[in-house]
């Protein structure tokens, strides 16, 4: 199978970096020179006949406008009416059930990932598909807490965390990029848990599911430590993120 759907998450107030994100959407920020969500929908725009559905909500208006601006129709976008309390499990139904294809599999991808030119090329490249897969970039420590998975002795991902305030017994997981790609076989699991917990609470995060139900869903790790990679939260990891990937390109070029 080859990924040919993807879902990314748009609809957030971003409210840790008020001071930016007051007067301009999160995903909009410049990385670069340029919107960070325009790195990501360039990338996986490289291939031809992909679906691609942003889910918008906080700033709509925003989002919508530059996307159709940029990528005319090769992009679709779809409202989240209840982006405020939505944490983003509801962001990526809504996303997931807009696809035309969705029984295919599909990759959702948090917009707030600043990563190198190469790195998306990896990450979205066409290649054959067999397991479902979580991208992580080193591992989790004091500096890079939040979502965070271990393998077992077979590659398969044993347990996912969710562990934004440091704790040393994660120091041996992966830390999460904040994609995940939904392989064939896990499609129909996917789209029911996640419909069940949201019918709890939209409190959650979309790893939810899988953090719950791992010994179902079955998932490996795709590792993205060779690109300089991060994602940002606040405007400190907001400056360090378009700092590091200024440097990076610097160093390609």
């Amino acid at each position: 199978m080859k990924m040919k759907n993807f879902v990314l998450l748009s609809a957030g107030r971003g409210s840790r970096l008020a001071e930016l994100t007051s007067e301009t959407h999160k995903s909009l920020l410049p990385i670069g020179g340029k919107p960070g969500i325009q790195h990501i929908v360039e990338q996986i725009l490289e291939t031809d006949n992909r679906d691609v559905v942003v889910v918008t909500g906080y700033k709509e208006g925003d989002v919508k406008t530059f996307l159709e601006a940029e990528f005319g129709n090769k992009v679709r976008t779809v409202f989240n009416a209840n982006y405020a309390a939505d944490t983003n499990i509801l962001s990526a139904d809504i996303g997931v059930d807009a696809l035309k294809n969705p029984e295919l599999g599909y990759m959702i991808v948090e917009t707030d990932i600043v990563l190198e030119p190469e790195g998306w090329k990896h990450l979205f490249a066409e290649r054959e598909i067999s397991n479902s897969e979580w991208s992580t970039f080193g591992n989790y420590s004091e500096h890079l807490t939040g979502g965070a998975l271990l393998e077992n002795k077979d590659g398969f991902v044993e347990e996912i965390v969710y562990a934004p305030i440091y704790n040393e017994k994660y120091q041996t997981y992966k830390k999460l990029l904040g994609t995940l790609l939904v392989g064939k076989n896990e499609v129909l699991l996917d789209r029911e848990l996640r419909k069940e917990m949201i019918e709890n609470s939209i409190a959650e995060y979309y790893l939810a599911p899988w953090m719950k139900n791992i010994n179902r869903l079955r998932c490996k790790a795709f590792d993205m430590s060779q690109y300089f990679a991060c994602s940002f939260n606040n405007l400190e990891a907001f400056h360090k993120a378009e700092n590091g990937y200024r440097l990076a390109i610097n160093k390609i070029k």
